[in-house]
This record gives C-alpha cells, sequence and structure tokens, in this order.
C-alpha cells in the first residue's frame, strides 16, 4: 500500500487490491474537506467489516432474502488528549425485514462478527469500549 500527499492536508491512499481512498482534514484543521478523516476512516471500516460478516452469516442461515435493509449508525467518544484516540464506540445495527423478524438469527449473527470474525472490531476493543444493541424496524 502507499499513500501520497496532495498538498494542504490532503492523501490520497493506493491500496494492494488497486482501489483509491481520498483523506482529508477539516478547513478549520487546515484541511479541504475533500474526504473523510483518517479517524472517521476507522469507524468507515469498523462498520464495513462487522457489516460483511453479518450479512455473510446471515446467508449461510437462509435468511438474508427476508432482510428488507439493514444499516448501521455509530456514536463514539475520543480521549480528549493527544493522541485522541476512540474510548467509547457504539454500533447500532438497524434491520428491517419483509415479513417477521428474524431476531434470534440476526443476534447469532452479529455476536459471532462481535466475538469471532471481525477483525477491525478485534483491534479496537484493545483501546476501546466498544458496545452495540440491534434494532428492528
Amino acid at each position: 500500500m502507499q499513500t501520497e500527499w496532495l498538498g494542504k492536508m490532503t492523501f490520497l491512499a493506493h491500496t494492494d487490491s488497486g482501489r483509491q481512498v481520498l483523506m482529508d482534514a477539516k478547513k478549520e484543521s487546515g484541511g479541504l474537506s475533500a474526504g473523510p478523516s483518517p479517524m472517521e476512516l476507522v469507524l468507515v471500516a469498523l462498520t464495513g467489516c462487522t457489516g460483511m460478516d453479518v450479512v455473510s452469516i446471515l446467508s449461510k442461515m437462509k435468511v438474508l432474502d427476508e432482510v428488507e435493509s439493514f444499516r448501521m449508525e455509530v456514536s463514539s467518544e475520543r480521549a480528549q488528549d493527544h493522541p485522541k484516540v476512540y474510548t467509547k464506540i457504539h454500533l447500532k445495527y438497524i434491520f428491517k425485514f419483509k415479513n417477521q423478524p428474524f431476531k434470534e438469527q440476526v443476534e447469532k449473527a452479529v455476536q459471532l462478527s462481535q466475538e469471532k470474525y471481525c477483525s477491525v472490531a478485534g483491534m479496537l476493543k484493545k483501546a476501546a469500549e466498544l458496545t452495540y444493541e440491534i434494532v428492528y424496524e
């Protein structure tokens, strides 16, 4: 992987898979607000990692076709002093089903992701209190 500086606080990462990720700081921090900050991308990575796990597990459980929508919301707190690491992260998994909710399967899928499969969650738990809840619409 390689990351290059584009000027001001803007950086462009070139991943080993051939993708590009633009990162920037807010204007008040000297950036152009042209992209997410590195710390925002940490939370993006968390939701992507656990979301992919949950979808994969629900697919194997043969209930994914019943999911009408699935999204995640994240709230977080950071340390006041540098380095301003995340100290608390709360994930909200929000599901809407076409018919009946498959609560038992969803709870199992989320638990497996959080406790076994999601490597991003595993790393973040070493530095922050990571909690979650499941909501059914």
